[in-house]
């Protein structure tokens, strides 16, 4: 299909346009965090916990919002990821 020039005009200045207000956005984000936690009593009044978090435990690649500034070379690129997989231990002792 051709696209005319004709078919596009110039709007007053500072008149509303046409196009949605949220056109340019980036790609999506597939993000699973998961925590376990183990509570042990050690005697009546003492108790230890353990606790493993995951964030993007899946290890999915993703990425930042692409590069948004009209005068950057890379507008419109996506150029940087989002964090890897992170993973964290504690142990804490109540008493």
């Amino acid at each position: 299909m051709k696209v005319s020039v004709s078919q596009f005009s110039e709007d007053a200045l500072g008149a509303l346009g046409t196009a949605n207000l949220r056109f340019f956005h980036g790609p999506g984000i597939n993000n699973w965090d998961m925590a376990l936690h183990k509570i042990t009593r050690l005697s009546e009044r003492t108790s230890s916990q353990f606790r493993a978090e995951f964030f993007n435990v899946f290890n999915h690649a993703q990425f930042n919002g692409p590069a948004g500034t009209f005068l950057c070379p890379a507008f419109g690129d996506v150029v940087s990821p989002r964090d890897p997989r992170i993973g964290q231990m504690a142990l804490k002792l109540n008493f």
